[in-house]
């Protein structure tokens, strides 16, 4: 056995998080130190980990020489200010947020995703700190608390939609309301095999095609006029007794192209077959109200200056879209989202669409009818 490698890992303990700078190297710190010696065998490839751990109490400048990390002023919250060691990546951070030293280049990419609004971030640490109750723990305080949260935080989004709080379905993101949308109304509406959207649909809405035509469906991909635009006379002629689900995105995310989506929605309504627009790029936005003519559509945080990992999927409830979660676990959202929700995304979520509401403005150039 000869040894490959030795890693000495170091956790600081401090007594109190607001001592500043000077306070700090002046005290001593509980260091727990943590020998890795990693072993490996030349003739059977295996290896082995043998860790010591050591708690000692070591003085702070002492510690500070030796790792060379470097202590650094942190806020928290609007009022909070604490000392921390400098890891890598709040390097990297400290770095990348220095936008007034004309060093990195101006950001144009808002349809991918936009920074998260400071209006928003400045009451998330309350969240995490005070409001941690288990969404799932529904027979005390805590988890009364946090599904309490929830539903506040769903209203600005059924006010800036005009739907109903049922309809709406906390996600991880439009991914997943895409995929429950389409895979799942395909699922539980078999009988009938077909499927239709655009030819310059978002990636996850063609990928999600690709994968029910692999699985024996018929997808229809239509074309597009000149300047982006569905065919509506095309559309209607493809629609048969067979065509279940019609998808097809409010706005392009690369173009910006506004598809006239209240036209496809009546059309799909006069012809019995469903209707999902992404409307990820649309909703916060310009107006969007679901009306009679949408069954299913996609949101998501990260385009309205809220966070990434968080999305709603709207489900109309009358009449009522039946509709199966992609993972079975019994989880929130009345079992259509598996996994516990992480409710200060959901609250962060649903401020970034109380913001929209009150700052949207509709512009002369721009669609002004309902989406």
């Amino acid at each position: 056995m000869t040894t490959a490698a030795k890693v000495l890992r170091c956790v600081i303990s401090f007594s109190r998080a607001s001592l500043s700078p000077a306070a700090t190297v002046q005290r001593e710190l509980t260091a727990q130190l943590r020998l890795r010696c990693i072993s490996s065998s030349r003739t059977n490839g295996e290896a082995s980990v043998k860790v010591e751990v050591e708690n000692r109490r070591i003085d702070a400048s002492n510690f500070m020489n030796k790792t060379k990390l470097k202590l650094t002023e942190v806020d928290v919250g609007n009022s909070l200010r604490t000392e921390a060691i400098m890891s890598p990546s709040i390097g990297i951070l400290k770095q990348t947020t220095i936008m007034d030293e004309g060093s990195r280049p101006i950001y144009l990419d808002m349809h991918a995703t936009t920074p998260t609004d400071s209006r928003i971030l400045g009451g998330v640490p309350p969240v995490y700190t005070g409001l941690y109750g288990n969404l799932d723990s529904r027979t005390y305080t805590y988890g009364w608390e946090t599904e309490k949260a929830i539903d506040v935080s769903r209203e600005p989004v059924v006010k800036l939609m005009g739907a109903h709080p049922k309809e709406i379905i906390f996600t991880f993101g439009a991914r997943e309301s895409i995929n429950m949308s389409i895979k799942c109304v395909a699922r539980l509406y078999k009988s009938k095999k077909h499927i239709m959207t655009s030819q310059t649909e978002y990636k996850c809405v063609l990928d999600s095609c690709r994968h029910l035509q692999d699985a024996g469906f018929d997808i229809t991909y239509l074309p597009v006029k000149n300047k982006g635009l569905i065919n509506l006379e095309h559309l209607e002629k493809e629609i048969s007794q067979d065509t279940a689900l019609v998808s097809i995105m409010t706005v392009n995310n690369d173009i910006g192209v506004t598809q006239p989506v209240e036209e496809i929605g009546k059309l799909c309504r006069e012809k019995g077959v469903f209707f999902q627009p992404n409307s990820v790029q649309a909703v916060g936005k310009i107006p969007v109200q679901v009306g009679e003519w949408i069954d299913l559509m996609s949101i998501c945080g990260p385009k309205v200056y809220g966070p990434q990992v968080i999305g709603a999927c709207y489900i109309r409830h009358r009449p009522k879209v039946m509709i199966d979660p992609l993972l079975y676990s019994g989880g929130p959202e009345r079992g259509l989202h598996s996994g516990t929700l992480a409710h200060p995304l959901v609250i962060s979520f649903g401020e970034a669409y109380r913001i929209a509401k009150e700052e949207i403005k509709v512009l002369p150039s721009s669609p002004t009818s309902p989406a």
